[in-house]
């Protein structure tokens, strides 16, 4: 079950009153609402469109997906268990057939990951490694950090040892993909967001992958909108040691299965079906 905190719960609860009246419509049911919010929680079924839309799958998840409060911001940090496997997907690697589909059971998390160029060439950011597969990109000086999976392990590092990670890649029959490092060694590094993202979207909706103090990898994404440099900061807050931004504004929607259940992560804009690369948890 998600549960929403008292934090959040009064703002939710306004922007849906006539809803949680419907289904409150008695006196005895509106007790049992005045009893959750003294525990401090709600189910998040019963706030409609404040979470993203989701659909029980009755499948066991190898995801989990934790409602965490970070920096004065709510966040949600997803991370693979025991048994899942990381992968970066491009559609310029060979054999590429189609876009991946949230309907595919093998895939337990699907977000977009490194810039897009365009909607004509999809010319995907920075030179890319999939499964031991070099793949040229465009050059552009906003991919200042990579994501380097070997065996199963994320590594995210600065591009001066980029060469370095595109060899162990390949010789490791891996995965790297290039982004902007926006939290290097536990600290922010915001002004790594092209300025252009941060005046065009001042206020919206962020995700990272991230490597944690203890080691561990986790995809975040808030859960309210917020100005970059409170995403970051949230980041470090959280404990995230180092960072890469990932693709978001229309190119934002993704989805991850946990618990049975299957939530889309953001909404399908038109260009969705432009999205280029995507990382991946999968079975």
């Amino acid at each position: 079950m998600q549960i929403y905190h008292f934090s959040s719960l009064f703002a939710s609860m306004m922007a849906h009153k006539s809803e949680i009246i419907s289904k409150f419509a008695t006196k005895k049911l509106a007790m049992k609402l005045f009893k959750w919010i003294l525990l401090g929680a709600v189910p998040a079924a019963l706030m409609g469109g404040c979470t993203s839309s989701a659909r029980a799958t009755g499948e066991s998840s190898a995801v989990t997906a934790a409602h965490v409060a970070a920096g004065g911001h709510r966040l949600l940090v997803m991370k693979p268990s025991a048994g899942a496997q990381l992968r970066f997907v491009s559609h310029k690697q060979a054999g590429f057939t189609t876009s991946p589909s949230i309907d595919d059971s093998t895939i337990l998390l699907n977000v977009a990951a490194a810039f897009t160029l365009d909607t004509e060439t999809m010319d995907v950011c920075g030179d890319q490694v999939v499964a031991g597969e070099r793949i040229a990109g465009y050059d552009d000086v906003t991919a200042t950090g990579h994501a380097l999976i070997i065996n199963n392990k994320v590594y995210i590092k600065s591009n001066s040892c980029l060469d370095e990670s595109i060899k162990a890649a390949v010789e490791g029959k891996g995965y790297l993909f290039q982004q902007c490092h926006i939290v290097e060694d536990g600290h922010p590094r915001v002004e790594r967001v092209p300025q252009a993202i941060r005046d065009r979207r001042a206020h919206i909706i962020y995700r990272a992958a991230c490597v944690m103090g203890d080691g561990s990898f986790a995809i975040v994404q808030g859960e309210e909108p917020m100005y970059c440099e409170e995403f970051v900061d949230a980041l470090v807050a959280l404990g995230a040691q180092q960072a890469l931004y990932l693709d978001m504004g229309t190119w934002a929607w993704g989805w991850v299965r946990e618990g049975g259940t299957t939530t889309e992560l953001a909404e399908h804009f038109s260009n969705t079906r432009y999205q280029s690369n995507w990382l991946q948890i999968v079975k």
